[in-house]
């Protein structure tokens, strides 16, 4: 039998604790719960930055990149000619379509923000709101423009002004329609017509001698600036053909025209006068936003039902010179294009 002492022994063994066992287990125990903590602090910091990039995104100047919003209510598609006023992208495929009829109206201009869309109709200046709603005239009666490529309109940078032409002279007002005032003076029947607002407060604007307009313009039309504010105008062109429909670059440095049908640029200043289009009919030239190509309207041929005159949308790329031609028409020059985002171009649109 074994002796007292050595069952003692045995038990004290077999029952005294293990202490490293025990220092394993609550190790283990606290890295678990530090774990649990920092996933918990992770998952809302998670949860904060997603807010605060939603904030941004959301809020006025919380993006660096404008984005003209849609209206309100999704309007259908029109697919029968004419379809009306129509945002299509640079492929040509059709993104969203304008509300109310505008068939005849001329110009038409969406305002930076992309609630108001400015236009011609009848010698007259309308604003209308994204969602068709409250159109208004803005100017009264007495426009004797008459002729080719002399009425448009063009909004201030800050969407608080509207440029366009009256009578023979570039006219300035608020976009409600208030303090309207000329800030040219043309004498002895010559004439300043379709202006153009530049990122720098400047008008750009052609200008013609005593005479009739003929289609493409009179052979003495020249390009000019002239402070928004008024004052004295710059000529930038001087030659013997027609020079017409100019309109500025998204950042103010250059300049689109017809110079006597073809698609010409230059600069803010006037140098480096050059084509970038010879079709002989490149109208009323819009820039994309990062200026690298230049959309414009092409005559075709007469309206199929009858009438004048057909304008294809064409796309130029100034880093190529490659012209893209889109299925996609206007009538009448005065329905040029408007680049209004980098994934829309704006067009009143025939068929």
């Amino acid at each position: 039998m074994l002796e007292l002492r050595e069952v003692f022994d045995m038990v004290t063994k077999q029952t005294e604790p293990d202490l490293d066992s025990w220092k394993q287990q609550e190790d283990k125990q606290r890295r678990t719960s530090r774990n649990r903590k920092i996933g918990a602090v992770v998952a809302a910091a998670a949860v904060i930055v997603a807010a605060g990039v939603f904030v941004l995104a959301t809020r006025p100047g919380g993006s660096t990149t404008p984005v003209t919003q849609p209206p309100a209510s999704v309007v259908p598609i029109v697919t029968t000619p004419p379809m009306g006023v129509q945002f299509v992208a640079p492929d040509g495929t059709v993104v969203r379509q304008f509300p109310g009829n505008h068939t005849g109206d001329g110009s038409v201009q969406l305002s930076p923000d992309g609630s108001t869309l400015a236009y011609m109709s009848d010698g007259f200046v309308h604003t209308v709101n994204a969602d068709g709603t409250n159109d208004q005239i803005l100017t009264s009666n007495g426009n004797t423009n008459s002729g080719d490529a002399l009425d448009h309109v063009a909004w201030s940078p800050d969407g608080s002004q509207i440029a366009y032409a009256f009578s023979g002279d570039i006219w300035v007002m608020n976009a409600d329609g208030s303090d309207q005032h000329a800030i040219t003076h043309a004498t002895g029947g010559s004439g300043y017509y379709y202006p153009g607002w530049s990122v720098h407060g400047t008008i750009v604007m052609w200008g013609a001698g005593p005479g009739d307009r003929p289609d493409g313009g009179p052979t003495d039309s020249e390009i000019y600036t002239v402070p928004a504010t008024g004052g004295n105008a710059t000529r930038l062109t001087h030659n013997d053909v027609s020079n017409i429909e100019p309109a500025w670059s998204s950042n103010g440095k250059r300049i689109a025209y017809w110079n006597g049908g073809d698609l010409f640029v230059m600069r803010a200043d006037g140098r480096d006068q050059h084509k970038v289009v010879s079709e002989g009919g490149s109208w009323a030239p819009s820039w994309s936003p990062d200026g690298g190509s230049i959309a414009y309207i092409y005559f075709v041929g007469d309206v199929p039902n009858g009438g004048c005159c057909l304008m294809q949308l064409r796309i130029v790329d100034l880093r190529t010179g490659e012209v893209t031609r889109l299925n996609v028409h206007s009538v009448f020059d005065g329905n040029g294009p408007q680049w209004v985002s980098a994934g829309e171009i704006l067009i009143n649109r025939y068929n």
